[in-house]
């Protein structure tokens, strides 16, 4: 459930050598290829939001609000994660303690679903909020929520209205993103696991300070065998970024289960392989 936020700059930052030096040379000088060291930072934010999508359904199914029962005692999350579920209180509390490692991810601190009512009933919300949350060292704050705004018992498909405010991801060395969302996404669930289907839009800061806007220009397509595989960006879509006067497009492939992209910037087109 993207649970997300896919709007992190992935590669506003990496364009900041580009930018000054088309400002100064103008558009038709040779433009020199960007550097794309800092989009490995971006993505790790990004790893934190799908990941947030996938705890958010299980925690929702071990509740018994969901489509379907399951557990959250296994693998995919944290063997030693432990949910509890205030029923009188309309409150989940998934809580990974100091700290536990499932798939390369590592967890700590707790995340707190607040729910209205059973997420099968059109109309119901459940909004997330975070006690030192942190997911390989990167510290979550902010608010997020779901809304159900239609449903499709038969073909088990779900639409949900999803915003995250004063969202906030703060790195060990102290810098921080910020960053607000708006997206609209459509979830189906198969044997195989649940398929999202995001489109919407996103702004905020960069963690050097630099402000954007992003907005999906092809729904992006996220799955929960390769989320829960460790490879938390889209299969396939488009996002557009806008910096300054200038829009870059990152363009995730047709489907494959991979961490590569393709970007394309004023001059040239990049592609590559996220570690």
């Amino acid at each position: 459930m993207n649970t997300t936020r896919l709007f992190r700059p992935l590669v506003v930052l990496s364009f900041i050598t580009f930018a000054l030096f088309s400002c100064n040379e103008g558009l038709d000088s040779i433009l020199p290829e960007p550097d794309l060291s800092l989009v490995e930072d971006e993505f790790e934010v990004n790893t934190v939001l799908e990941d947030l999508d996938n705890l958010t359904l299980k925690s929702l199914e071990a509740s018994g609000l969901g489509f379907r029962t399951t557990t959250i005692a296994n693998g995919s999350i944290c063997s030693t994660a432990t949910l509890n579920h205030d029923t009188a209180g309309k409150k989940i509390t998934l809580e990974f303690g100091s700290g536990c490692t499932s798939n390369g991810i590592t967890r700590k601190g707790k995340v707190i679903f607040t729910y209205t009512g059973s997420f099968l009933i059109p109309g119901s919300s459940v909004v997330t909020t975070f006690q030192g949350y942190e997911v390989n060292g990167l510290k979550v704050e902010g608010t997020r929520t779901i809304t159900n705004t239609g449903i499709n018992i038969q073909n088990f498909e779900i639409t949900l209205a999803v915003k995250i405010q004063n969202g906030k991801v703060t790195w060990p060395d102290g810098k921080v993103s910020s960053f607000i969302t708006d997206q609209v996404r459509k979830i189906t669930l198969g044997s195989s696991g649940y398929q999202a289907s995001v489109t919407g839009t996103g702004s905020g800061t960069s963690k050097t300070g630099i402000s954007y806007t992003a907005s999906i220009s092809e729904p992006l397509i996220v799955t929960q065998s390769c989320v829960e595989s460790g490879i938390s960006i889209p299969n396939k879509g488009k996002i557009n970024f806008s910096y300054l006067s200038f829009v870059f497009t990152v363009d995730y492939g047709t489907g494959e289960c991979d961490k590569k992209l393709t970007i394309t910037y004023p001059g040239g087109v990049k592609e590559m392989t996220l570690d």
